[in-house]
């Protein structure tokens, strides 16, 4: 018997998207020194965060960077140096893989007048799963999620994080959009 209660979950198919510098920020989460190993499960995110991160600057986004906690502290426990973090760009060391976990995610953005997210990182299905959920369930922001600038250890869970974002009941997944890097613009 089919579930009457089971959301019909559509393909994505990313679409351009242009983003209000100004009401926006992007988080780049747990993109650590570990990027640098060509071997690492993320490091085909590189390029295209980074052309992203240059756009965002230009256009004067708020950036914000986390790590997790357990790196604080340790040889690779920097945002990536590939990304050329600058000084005004903050770093979290979040307590979850929710990053508003502690509170001084949401105190920054609430003080920019944030009201969308661009959400990229690594791993999908915990930090990029996790912070997203609290951020349209408790604080109603709007998220972008360039489906190409997510990564987790296994296709699966990337997809089951996309899958997610797409089956929350309540009108939720209204506040997402999916796009790619590339196809970010801002004004």
């Amino acid at each position: 018997m089919k579930d009457p209660t089971a959301p019909e979950i559509k393909p994505i198919v990313p679409q351009p998207v242009t983003i209000n510098a100004e009401k926006s920020a992007l988080l780049v989460l747990e993109c650590w020194q570990l990027l640098g190993d060509p071997e690492f499960f993320a490091a085909p995110l590189v390029p295209g965060i980074g052309r992203l991160l240059e756009r965002a600057r230009a256009a004067g986004i708020l950036i914000v960077f986390t790590l997790p906690i357990i790196s604080k502290g340790q040889p690779h426990g920097q945002v990536y140096s590939g990304f050329k973090r600058r000084s005004c760009e903050p770093v979290f060391f979040a307590p979850a893989f929710d990053k508003f976990g502690g509170g001084q995610l949401q105190s920054l953005l609430r003080l920019h007048d944030v009201d969308t997210l661009i959400l990229t990182g690594f791993k999908a299905n915990m930090a990029v799963l996790y912070t997203a959920t609290t951020a349209v369930t408790e604080f109603h922001y709007k998220i972008v999620i360039p489906v190409d600038g997510i990564a987790a250890t296994t296709e699966y869970e990337k997809e089951y994080t996309l899958y997610q974002f797409r089956a929350y009941p309540a009108g939720y997944p209204r506040l997402f959009t999916f796009t790619n890097l590339d196809m970010i613009s801002f004004q």
